[in-house]
């Protein structure tokens, strides 16, 4: 009985422990009507329960009392180190080393490593000076299409890595494909069929629709003429001319100051643009690295952030790339508390992190973080929101006729899958018209949607397939 009740004492010690810690800083009353509060009353009554039992036992027990729990203690100390050190061993040796840290069971070992990401992103850019880059960095936007570039495809690769981590294969099963120089930019940094064309010397067509938006609008994983952008400009006819201005990874602010910046001189008769789900998470971060962890991106982004009812733009210009790595710390980076994927726990070190099997329990049941007023659910709701409502107002102001279109992504197609449509939500509070291609999507064979995460040459066909009517409509 004393072995089995002290193994039962153990484990609820820590459960108890572990609830508390996941409270954090949330207020004690609403933990505990959370489950993990459920989980900390009942590890605690527990706790108490088996102490009751243990002191009961030991009192009934003839002198020398100490002596006769010495040996179930000694047995159970013993058993449970050698478990402990099982398991330590078992982590750090099964553990794969990633750009993101040590990674056990599809779970990121916290915390993060300032030094290690700082390192890394250092590379990258001394890596993009040397050989050049498709992106580049952006004092207003963050980063940007360069002028007159070619790229092979490293987004498939990377896109491919990031959908076996979604279906729990390794990286390597999914980076094997060659890869092909499918990226090509024109002078004005515009996607293009060929590199260093320029569409301001082509003749000034009939009708113009300029696309702003993400890797969804930019048509990553695919060639240029497979591109919805580009399908929409052959479907509509000679008199028309598409110009894509989309770029991977880009939020709705980013979509937005581009057209501001770089659209509007080309005066066009209609603007797309569109938007994914995470392009609104997007929107609430400051630092790419952030925003893209385990991914080449360090870029700082804009943000914005509401002041009473307008957008105020917190950080123009932008820092240089080069800067923000030789800081001490990551919580020395300019408006790092406005960023929604900084969470300063993640980044904390404390002693007993030198053991991977607490780190891995950690990582697995992590604190409730305290967002702050800038990053909360209800800021996002209202900053993207207003960003869109913005987006839509100046195109009107300019002559051109907006169409807000919505991409499900492939994580929203998932079978059985409950992601929350955030992006329809708010066009829909904020009493915005959008298209919604889900349905066209959904037309297509699901073998036959995705390259790896972005829509293949039939889904942008079908893409356009819906909104070809539209487009048309909205040049008259």
């Amino acid at each position: 009985m004393p072995i089995a009740a002290l193994y039962l004492l153990e484990a609820a010690a820590a459960l108890v422990a572990l609830a508390f810690y996941k409270k954090g800083d949330r207020p004690l009353s609403s933990f505990l009507t959370h489950p993990a509060g459920l989980v900390f009353l009942v590890a605690a009554a527990v706790l108490v329960a088996t102490l009751l039992v243990l002191v009961r036992w030991l009192r009934r027990q003839p002198p020398p009392r100490a002596r006769r729990l010495a040996a179930p203690l000694l047995l159970n100390l013993m058993s449970l180190g050698i478990g402990c050190a099982t398991a330590e061993g078992a982590i750090r040796v099964l553990s794969v080393d990633t750009p993101e840290g040590p990674v056990f069971a599809n779970t990121v070992l916290l915390p993060r490593s300032w030094e290690s990401v700082a390192a890394r992103s250092r590379a990258t850019l001394a890596k993009a000076a040397e050989q050049g880059s498709f992106l580049v960095f952006d004092r207003q936007l963050g980063w940007t299409v360069g002028p007159n570039r070619h790229s092979r495809d490293y987004n498939r690769v990377r896109a491919r890595a990031t959908a076996a981590r979604l279906e729990g294969r390794s990286a390597s099963q999914s980076t094997s494909d060659s890869a092909d120089e499918i990226y090509l930019s024109s002078m004005e940094g515009i996607r293009s069929p060929r590199a260093g064309m320029s569409f301001a010397g082509t003749p000034r067509p009939k009708h113009r629709i300029a696309l702003i938006g993400d890797s969804f609008t930019f048509g990553l994983e695919v060639r240029y003429e497979d591109t919805w952008g580009q399908q929409l400009e052959r479907a509509l006819g000679s008199d028309v001319q598409v110009l894509n201005f989309g770029v991977d990874g880009y939020g709705v602010d980013q979509a937005l100051l581009r057209y501001q910046r770089d659209v509007l001189a080309w005066h066009p008769d209609v603007v797309i643009l569109g938007v994914i789900n995470d392009d609104l998470r997007r929107t609430m971060c400051v630092y790419g690295f952030l925003c893209f962890p385990g991914f080449e991106m360090p870029f700082p982004k804009p943000r914005f952030v509401m002041a009473g009812d307008s957008l105020q733009r917190l950080n123009a210009p932008l820092p240089d790339p080069d800067s923000l790595f030789t800081r001490r710390a990551i919580t020395d980076l300019p408006f790092i508390a406005h960023d929604a994927s900084f969470d300063p726990g993640e980044w904390q070190w404390h002693f007993y992190d030198h053991s991977y099997a607490i780190r891995l329990v950690l990582s697995k049941f992590r604190r409730w973080p305290t967002p702050g007023s800038t990053v909360t659910e209800d800021a996002e709701r209202r900053v993207n929101g207003a960003i869109v409502r913005a987006f839509e107002r100046l195109a009107r102001e300019n002559g051109s006729m907006p169409i807000v279109v919505f991409f499900p992504s492939l994580t929203a197609l998932l079978p059985g899958s409950h992601s929350a449509p955030i992006a329809e939500q708010v066009l829909r509070a904020e009493q915005i018209p959008y298209l919604d291609m889900t349905e066209c999507v959904r037309q297509v064979p699901e073998a036959q949607r995705f390259v790896t995460l972005h829509y293949s040459r039939v889904t942008n066909a079908a893409i356009v397939g819906c909104l070809r009517a539209v487009a048309t409509r909205s040049m008259r």
